[in-house]
């Protein structure tokens, strides 16, 4: 019998305003309140401002995550990510938010298109701390094959606690693209009892995500920041990508994580 999947999404594209992108926090909540009822089990959030941009007034991010758990019990991922030029404390504020479960863990920097996405290992370990201090499960985001090997680095030392939850993240300008043999490289590489999340940017069908689920991905994402595109179609809303995600898995005789369920795999000891 195959394992369930866990369907997560980001509901936020960073391109700001336009081509329907949730931005405003009640846009954003009923997306997402959407997104559950389709069966996603994670919603992966920022802390944006009405413009789309990243920003440390928690206001809007509070207000749409209240809205969301008050009508579903969908896991909250508080990302620390993103292209921006806020501090490293600044980053993790919202990962303070009292209804988060997870945090998104960058792990290195890389070349990011034209920019730098800069994750000095100094803010890695501010990160942890804080994340270790609001209780929350990290979710360790890995660009490039590098970034994997930092991760084994702090779980040796004991700033990480096995069993892990990854994210592996293709297709990146220029971080690691998605290839079969890379994916057997980066399993083979991963701890025993880990999880892991196969992530596709700028996808344009499921294709890749079914293979990964084939390969053993504990989560598949979807949605308006990883892309818009899917079946030769532009989504209206992330439910539309989450629906399709799900039917696309369906037909390969995979059955969705329920959210009880997708805690029990991302939380197991």
């Amino acid at each position: 019998m195959k394992a369930k999947v866990i369907i997560a999404v980001a509901p936020t594209g960073g391109w700001g305003p336009g081509r329907k992108n949730p931005i405003k926090a009640d846009a954003i909540a009923r997306d997402v309140i959407q997104c559950a009822a389709a069966g996603a089990g994670v919603v992966h959030l920022h802390a944006r401002d009405e413009q789309g941009a990243l920003t440390t007034d928690l206001a809007a991010f509070a207000a749409a995550v209240e809205q969301i758990k008050g009508e579903c019990d969908i896991i909250l991922e508080a990302s620390t990510g993103g292209l921006s030029n806020l501090s490293a404390e600044q980053r993790v504020l919202p990962a303070g938010n009292p209804h988060a479960e997870m945090g998104s863990l960058n792990l290195g920097s890389l070349n990011f298109g034209d920019d730098v996405y800069q994750n000095r290992l100094p803010d890695v370990r501010l990160w942890i701390e804080a994340m270790n201090g609001f209780g929350l499960k990290p979710s360790l985001e890995i660009f490039d094959t590098g970034h994997l090997e930092t991760a084994l680095d702090l779980l040796e030392k004991g700033l990480l606690s096995s069993p892990c939850n990854f994210s592996f993240i293709f297709n990146v300008r220029w971080g690691m693209p998605f290839y079969p043999e890379l994916l057997v490289y980066l399993k083979l590489r991963l701890p025993i009892n880990s999880r892991w999340a196969g992530l596709f940017i700028q996808s344009t069908d499921f294709t890749n995500h079914v293979k990964a689920a084939h390969a053993g991905a504990a989560i598949l994402r979807t949605g308006f920041e990883d892309s818009i595109h899917y079946n030769g179609k532009i989504a209206g809303c992330n439910a539309e990508l989450v629906k399709a995600l799900r039917h696309a898995l369906e037909a390969e005789g995979f059955e969705i994580a329920n959210t009880e369920e997708a805690r029990a795999i991302l939380f197991r000891k």
